[in-house]
C-alpha cells in the first residue's frame, strides 16, 4: 500500500451501473474507453463485480466480465480496484431458502428485486457468500493490473432499495438474526435473569426474548442493546468478508468504505449505519464516500461541513492506523428520482478531490465515468457527458490524477499538521437520540458544524475523537469540544476529568452527562461527577420556542433549540441569561472546564451570528492554540479561503489554497518559518499555471501575487 497513491474512476462496460454487471459485447469498445481514462490521467480503474451475475445458478459460475475487464486493464498497464457486491444476489436464494428475506420490525418481508438481496445472518446464505468471495478471489487476484477490493460498499444492513410502503422500517428481526441477537445478549447478562433485571421483564427462557421495536415510556435499556448489537453486527460482518477473500487472497490490500461519516446520523436502527472507527479496525482501508453536491436538504455541503464529514472520517482511519480512502467521490450532477442537485463543474470535481487529499486522504475513487444509464439515480453522477463524451470536468479530475500521480512520494508522504484542537464524537448520545425519538441526529451534526467552522475560518486543525480515544494520551490537544454529550459512561467522564486535571481545557455545551450509557438518569447534572469538573449543576433546561441572546463581555451569544442555567460551585458564572448564570467557568486543577448552556454550534448554524464562532476562538486561542498562517488581502473578498498545510519528510510543504466564494481575489500568504527546519528557494503550483512570488525574512516565509479565480483550487509545493 506504501508504494502507490491510486486515482481512479469507476467504471461499467456498455453503460452498466454499479452494481449491475454487463456482459461484454466489445473488447474494443472497453478498450477505448480505459484508453481515454489513462490518457486523462488517471493511473487506475475501479471495476466491481456483483453476486447475482457471479452465480446465475447454485453452483453455476459466470466470472467472464470481470476477468475480461482485467485482461483489459492488463494490457494497458493501468491499476484496478474491484468493488464487490453481495447484496445484488440472484433470486434462486430466495426460492431455495424463503426464510433468508429480510423482515421489517412490522413484519413485513422483504422480496428482492435485485437489491437488497437476503440476509446473511441466514447460516445458508452466509455459507454462499463465502464461496462467491473465495472464487472471485482466485479469478481476479492473478491479475497483474489488480491492486485492491473494496469489499462493502457503504455498509448498512439493507441497502440499494428504497422501501416506501413501510413507514420508518428497521431491520433486520428474521429469525436468523433474532437468534443471533440472542446469542449476543447471552454473552452481555449470562442469565435470563440479568436481562429480565436490566430491560423489565419476566422472560422465563431466553427463547422469549423478542428484539425491541419501538421506544416505551419505562425504559430503553433494550433499545439501547439492539442498537449497540446491531453496530457491532456490521463491524463482525465486515471482518467475516475481509477474512473470507484473505483465505484466498493473502497478497491484496482489502477497503470499504462509508456512506458519509458516522458523525451524521444515528447507529444501529432504520436501514442499519455503524460506527466508523469500529469498521476501520476490521479493513486494511477505510474511507467514505462525498458527495457533496447530492440530492436532499441539506445539500450542497459548505465548506466546513464538507470539512467534518473528511476529517472525521480521516480521523477514524488515523485513531486506528489506517490510510484513508476516498471510496467514491462526485463527479456529476446528483439526481435521485424527480429531486436535482446543483450542478456540478471542473472547479468542483477539483476542489473536492484536493479537499481531501488535504486531508491525508492516500486515495482517489471519481464515481462515476458514465452517467447512470437506469435506475433511481438515472442522468446522475458521471464524468462523461451522456454520450461517453468528455467535457470540462473529465479533463479537470484527469488533471488531479496526473498531478499526484507525478508527484506521488510527496503526496503519499506528507501530512497535515497535528491538530492542537479535538471535537468528541460520542456515539453514546447518537444512540441517545434513537432512543428519545429523534428523527436523525441533526442537533448534534448542526452543533458540531458551528464548532468546526469556529477553528476551520482561522486555520485552525481539527481531529475528531471517538469516545473510545478518550482512554489514550491527549497530551497534544490543548482543547477538545464537546458537543451536546447527552449520554454519557463513567470511564469517558473520569477520562475528561483526568485530561483536565493534567492540563487541558474542555468545553462542553448542552447537557452533558443527563444520562448514563444504559439511558438512566445521572444524580446530577453534569452527571457521572462531571458537576465536581464543570464547578456547577443544572438548575434548569427549557426548550426555547423563540431564538434568545445573552452577553459573554463584548459577544452577542445567540441561543437556539435550548437553553440550560445553573447553580455555581466552585466555578465563575461569566455569562448570564435573566440574572441566571449560563455560561460557566472552572480552574480544575491543571487545567479548565467550560460549560456553556446552549448549543453553541446550533446558535450559528440557525442565526448566523459570528459571535458564536468568535466565542469558540477566543477560548482556543486563550488555550495556545496559534494560526498558522496569515492572509494579506490585495484585491477582492478573501473571506471565502480556507488555507490547509501538509508537510513531507524531506521538509517540503504543501499549501492548499481553495477560494469558495464566485468571486476572484488576489492576496499575499505568510507562514511561520518553524514549520520547516529548511530555508525554502522555490515555490512551485502544482495543478495551474501561477507566477507568484516568495520572500523570506526571519520569521516568515512570504508567498506574495497569489491570484485566484473563483471556485479556485491552488496546490503549491514549497521547497
Amino acid at each position: 500500500m506504501k508504494g502507490f497513491f491510486p486515482v481512479s474512476v469507476w467504471y461499467g462496460p456498455h453503460r452498466s451501473r454499479a452494481p449491475m454487471v454487463a456482459k461484454i459485447e466489445s473488447v474494443q469498445q472497453i478498450e477505448r474507453d480505459i484508453t481515454t481514462i489513462k490518457s486523462l490521467g488517471f493511473n487506475s480503474v475501479r471495476f466491481w463485480y456483483d453476486w447475482a451475475a457471479a452465480e446465475p445458478k447454485p453452483g453455476e459460475w459466470d466470472f467472464s466480465t470481470i476477468d475480461t475487464l482485467l485482461a483489459v486493464a492488463d494490457s494497458l498497464q493501468i491499476k484496478a480496484i474491484v468493488q464487490v457486491y453481495t447484496d445484488s444476489a440472484p433470486n434462486w436464494v430466495e426460492r431455495d431458502y424463503p426464510d433468508s428475506l429480510f423482515v421489517d420490525r412490522s413484519g413485513l418481508l422483504i422480496h428482492s428485486q435485485a437489491s437488497p438481496g437476503y440476509c446473511s445472518d441466514h447460516p445458508q446464505v452466509r455459507k454462499h457468500i463465502e464461496v462467491f468471495l473465495q472464487k472471485l478471489a482466485a479469478v481476479v487476484a492473478p491479475h497483474e493490473s489488480f491492486y485492491a477490493w473494496d469489499i462493502w460498499s457503504e455498509p448498512h444492513i439493507v441497502q440499494w432499495s428504497w422501501i416506501d410502503y413501510i413507514k420508518d422500517p428497521w431491520f433486520c428481526y428474521c429469525e436468523h438474526s433474532q437468534r443471533r441477537f440472542i446469542d449476543w445478549l447471552k454473552k452481555k447478562y449470562q442469565t435470563i435473569e440479568a436481562l429480565n433485571d436490566s430491560w423489565y421483564r419476566k422472560h422465563e427462557s431466553w427463547e422469549e426474548v423478542i428484539a425491541p421495536r419501538y421506544v416505551s415510556l419505562s425504559s430503553f435499556k433494550d433499545l439501547l442493546d439492539w442498537i449497540q448489537f446491531n453496530t457491532e453486527k456490521i463491524a463482525e460482518d465486515l471482518h467475516w468478508k475481509v477474512t473470507t477473500i484473505k483465505k484466498v487472497d493473502s497478497s491484496h490490500a482489502v477497503s470499504s468504505h462509508a456512506a458519509i461519516s458516522s458523525v451524521y446520523g444515528i447507529p444501529g436502527i432504520g436501514y442499519g449505519a455503524s460506527d466508523d472507527w469500529k469498521l476501520s479496525e476490521k479493513v486494511d482501508v477505510w474511507g467514505t464516500s462525498f458527495y457533496p453536491k447530492h440530492t436532499g436538504s441539506w445539500m450542497p455541503l459548505k465548506a466546513h461541513h464538507m470539512g467534518v464529514a473528511l476529517d472525521a472520517s480521516r480521523s477514524s482511519c488515523e485513531s486506528r492506523g489506517k490510510p484513508f480512502w476516498i471510496g467514491e467521490l462526485q463527479t456529476g450532477h446528483g439526481v435521485t428520482g424527480l429531486r436535482f442537485g446543483e450542478p456540478v463543474d471542473k472547479n468542483d470535481v477539483e476542489r473536492w478531490a484536493w479537499l481531501a487529499v488535504s486531508r491525508n486522504a492516500k486515495g482517489l475513487n471519481y464515481y462515476a465515468w458514465l452517467p447512470m444509464s437506469c435506475g433511481y439515480e438515472v442522468s446522475g453522477f458521471g464524468l462523461t457527458e451522456y454520450d461517453g463524451s468528455t467535457n470540462e470536468r473529465s479533463i479537470a479530475a484527469g488533471r488531479v490524477a496526473r498531478t499526484i500521480t507525478e508527484k506521488m512520494e510527496v503526496f503519499l508522504n506528507s501530512k497535515p499538521l497535528a491538530a492542537e484542537v479535538a471535537i468528541l464524537y460520542n456515539i453514546e448520545s447518537h444512540k441517545a437520540l434513537a432512543c428519545l425519538r429523534a428523527e436523525s441526529a441533526e442537533l448534534i451534526r448542526k452543533d458540531i458544524f458551528g464548532m468546526y467552522k469556529a477553528l476551520m475560518d482561522v486555520g485552525v486543525n481539527v481531529d475528531f475523537l471517538h469516545i473510545s480515544d478518550l482512554q489514550k494520551d491527549l497530551s497534544k490537544y490543548k482543547l477538545i469540544l464537546i458537543p451536546f454529550s447527552i449520554a454519557l459512561d463513567e470511564q469517558s467522564a473520569t477520562a475528561i476529568k483526568r485530561y483536565v486535571a493534567n492540563g487541558g481545557t474542555v468545553l462542553a455545551d448542552g447537557r452533558i452527562g443527563w444520562m448514563k450509557e444504559d439511558g438512566s438518569l445521572c444524580e446530577k447534572i453534569p452527571g457521572l461527577g462531571l458537576h465536581e469538573l464543570f464547578g456547577c449543576e443544572e438548575l434548569w433546561m427549557k426548550e426555547l420556542k423563540e431564538r434568545a441572546t445573552f452577553k459573554e463581555k463584548d459577544l452577542t451569544i445567540s441561543a437556539c433549540r435550548y437553553l440550560s442555567t445553573y447553580r455555581v460551585t466552585t466555578g465563575n458564572g461569566v455569562a448570564f441569561f435573566q440574572d441566571q448564570p449560563i455560561i460557566v467557568e472552572n480552574d480544575y486543577f491543571s487545567g479548565k472546564a467550560i460549560m456553556v448552556g446552549t448549543l453553541l454550534g446550533v446558535g450559528y448554524e440557525e442565526t448566523g451570528n459570528l459571535d458564536n464562532l468568535e466565542l469558540v476562538r477566543r477560548i482556543a486561542f486563550e488555550c495556545g492554540v496559534q494560526r498558522k498562517y496569515s492572509i494579506h488581502a490585495r484585491t477582492g473578498d478573501t473571506s471565502g479561503l480556507e488555507i490547509r498545510l501538509s508537510t513531507a519528510p524531506a521538509g517540503e510543504v504543501l499549501i492548499f489554497v481553495f477560494n469558495h466564494q464566485d468571486s476572484k481575489c488576489s492576496f499575499a500568504l505568510s507562514l511561520p518559518n518553524n514549520l520547516s527546519e529548511r530555508t525554502f528557494e522555490r515555490v512551485t503550483s502544482l495543478n495551474h499555471s501561477k507566477n507568484v512570488g516568495l520572500e523570506d525574512t526571519n520569521e516568515f516565509t512570504v508567498i506574495t501575487d497569489i491570484a485566484m479565480d473563483g471556485g479556485e483550487t491552488v496546490v503549491f509545493l514549497l521547497e
